[in-house]
């Protein structure tokens, strides 16, 4: 296991390198210098200042604060559910997301500003979660009940979906997909403090509660043997993440494999300790979509592709490989 001080040294080398990366690329290649001058307000080239300040640098942030929060939410839902392999969006909080942005498209708020679609997506989510969280009440909020409840309620909400898309122009249709896809191009640049705020107070939160998830991963009865209140510990712990989740999502849209990807590999590297794989995954996570979404901005320059499409590319790949090294392995 790698030691605990060494993994944030090297994980924030990482992420500051994969943003300083970010900025310098795209359909217009910017110097290293160029760039820090630009942000500094000391650059006399109007162009790459503009290019920088407003359009590379909230952008850049916004692929960190997104990264950041779908691994955190990632690693309380493998934690709570006993399950390496859940994600953000095993809950149901992305159908939500994608009912509230069809509600915005169809009903025309979304021509008005890209604002209105991410309030709607975030309103969606939120009513995901309450279904999600009222279902799984009365099952006392075991894993069974919760990912029973989040494939029900994203079942519901597809259909709704796909009538509401039925029901609607093919132009509406064709403007919502980028979002559906995930991506980082079409976010409104007011909400970047709001999701701040909220993915990082929240994962603030969720690593000092460390220690709680390190127990509820242990069981029923071993946890009540340390005084850990199960039932209050994982409601606490499912809403906290779900409002992360949704505000990322709400900005961004579907960006899949962050948050499965991210807390897997790290706890390979750090150990099961949540107190360690919170934080250390947040870091992973800002990372790996600042890398994804730098390639999204270079590959076919200077066509710009849903961030989206990388990442459920890498994370597809990455997958498969370890089902192809398991098979080896038995084999």
């Amino acid at each position: 296991m790698v030691n605990k001080k060494c993994a944030y040294i090297l994980m924030l080398v990482l992420v500051v390198a994969a943003f300083l990366f970010s900025l310098i690329s795209g359909t217009v290649d910017i110097s290293c210098i160029d760039a820090v001058k630009a942000l500094l307000g000391n650059s006399v080239d109007e162009t790459k200042t503009s290019i920088i300040r407003h359009v590379r640098f909230p952008h850049s942030i916004m692929a960190c604060i997104t990264g950041a929060g779908l691994a955190v939410s990632g690693c309380v839902f493998q934690g709570i559910l006993k399950n390496p392999l859940a994600d953000p969006f095993t809950l149901g909080v992305s159908s939500g997301a994608v009912f509230g942005v069809a509600i915005a498209f169809i009903s025309g708020l979304a021509t008005v500003t890209s604002f209105f679609v991410t309030v709607c997506a975030f309103l969606g989510s939120l009513l995901s979660t309450l279904i999600v969280y009222l279902l799984s009440m009365y099952k006392r909020f075991g894993s069974n009940s919760m990912v029973l409840s989040g494939v029900i309620t994203s079942y519901m909400f597809s259909a709704a979906v796909m009538l509401i898309f039925a029901l609607s122009p093919a132009t509406n249709i064709q403007s919502a997909f980028a979002w559906l896809i995930g991506t980082l191009s079409i976010f409104d640049e007011r909400m970047v403090l709001f999701v701040a705020i909220i993915v990082i107070l929240g994962s603030v939160v969720l690593s000092l509660s460390g220690n709680i998830i390190n127990a509820v991963s242990l069981g029923g009865e071993k946890s009540r043997t340390l005084g850990i209140n199960i039932e209050g510990s994982i409601k606490f712990l499912f809403l906290t993440a779900s409002l992360i989740t949704a505000a990322t999502v709400s900005v961004c849209g579907i960006i899949g494999f962050v948050g499965l990807i991210t807390p897997h590999i790290m706890r390979k590297i750090v150990g099961t300790n949540n107190v360690i794989l919170i934080p250390v995954s947040a870091f992973a996570g800002a990372f790996f979509l600042l890398t994804c979404d730098t390639l999204a901005r270079t590959l076919f320059k200077p066509m710009v592709i849903p961030v989206g499409v990388i990442t459920n590319i890498i994370g597809g790949s990455f997958f498969v490989f370890l089902l192809l090294k398991r098979e080896n392995s038995i084999a």
